[in-house]
């Protein structure tokens, strides 16, 4: 007659161990059939691609990442930024895609903006308007300068110096006449003004008297434009234009202070911009003034 086995302390230790390791082992594979339903229940809604997940994981769009592996995109997006209003012009009409785009205009920031997949009415879906190009007015180096410097006061050498340093922006009256009032200007540092008026061709004249010896003195008069106008490019790559300053000065102590005043740069400014927005309503586009 068979007798019971009795299990001795060890071989229970080692059953008890197996039991764990296989409960661990099915945890793992139970978690890895899991992963494995939740790779395979991929779902599509329109362009959007799905993970269905279980709910102790997290649902995770993969719509770019299947986008980036592709050979190209679902769709144009993104925004291109001209230098010139011809290359805004160029890359607009080269999209052909008009029916679906407006030209914003905004004269305060002087930028086109082109919407290239806009909300338009002739089209039957809506527009996601991230596919733009866009063109800002920059000023030129010189007109940025002349801006910067206008109405402030400078002594008398300071502003000939300026003068003689952008004598090549000022085209009334010549600039041989303007830079010849410089290099006076220059040379009579030590002089005291005393006397200025009026003279009947325009100009000012500017009295003056100078220590030559300790003994003897000499005085004189410098005549000086009340206007002056300057010939220069008001935007970076753009056409260029006349604005109109005039020349104001201040006798105070025997000595003299210059500044010029640009006659309504903001108009002109506004008109050059303007050309900017008739060249862009040229190209066959609505062009709306405002912000996108």
């Amino acid at each position: 007659m068979n007798q019971p086995t009795t299990l001795t302390n060890d071989a229970a230790g080692a059953g008890s161990a197996a039991a764990e390791h296989l409960h661990i082992d099915a945890d793992a594979i139970a978690r890895i059939g899991t992963l494995a339903t939740a790779a395979a229940a991929v779902r599509h809604v329109d362009a959007a691609t799905f993970l269905v997940l279980p709910p102790e994981f997290t649902a995770k769009s993969i719509t770019a990442e299947i986008e980036a592996a592709s050979d190209a995109p679902n769709r144009k997006r993104g925004t291109v930024a001209l230098s010139s209003v011809e290359s805004f012009k160029a890359f607009i009409v080269d999209q052909g895609l008009i029916d679906s785009s407006y030209i914003y205009a905004d004269p305060d920031k002087r930028t086109l903006t082109a919407v290239l997949n806009e909300h338009v009415h002739s089209a039957p879906v809506a527009g996601w308007r991230d596919f733009r190009a866009v063109y800002t007015a920059e000023l030129s180096r010189e007109f940025d300068n002349w801006l910067r410097n206008d109405k402030k006061i400078m002594e008398q050498e300071e502003f000939a110096i300026f003068l003689e340093d952008n004598i090549a922006d000022i085209v009334e009256p010549s600039g041989d006449a303007l830079h010849a009032v410089a290099l006076t200007l220059q040379a009579k540092t030590e002089v005291a003004f005393s006397s200025h008026r009026r003279l009947d061709n325009g100009q000012v004249q500017l009295g003056y008297s100078e220590s030559i010896t300790a003994t003897a003195g000499g005085a004189g008069n410098i005549d000086i434009p009340r206007e002056f106008a300057i010939g220069v490019r008001l935007f970076k790559n753009g056409e260029g234009y006349k604005v109109r300053a005039r020349l104001k000065y201040r006798l105070g102590n025997g000595k003299v202070k210059f500044w010029y005043e640009l006659d309504r740069a903001e108009n002109v400014i506004e008109e050059a911009f303007d050309a900017y927005i008739d060249a862009a309503t040229a190209s066959g586009f609505t062009v709306l003034r405002g912000k996108p």
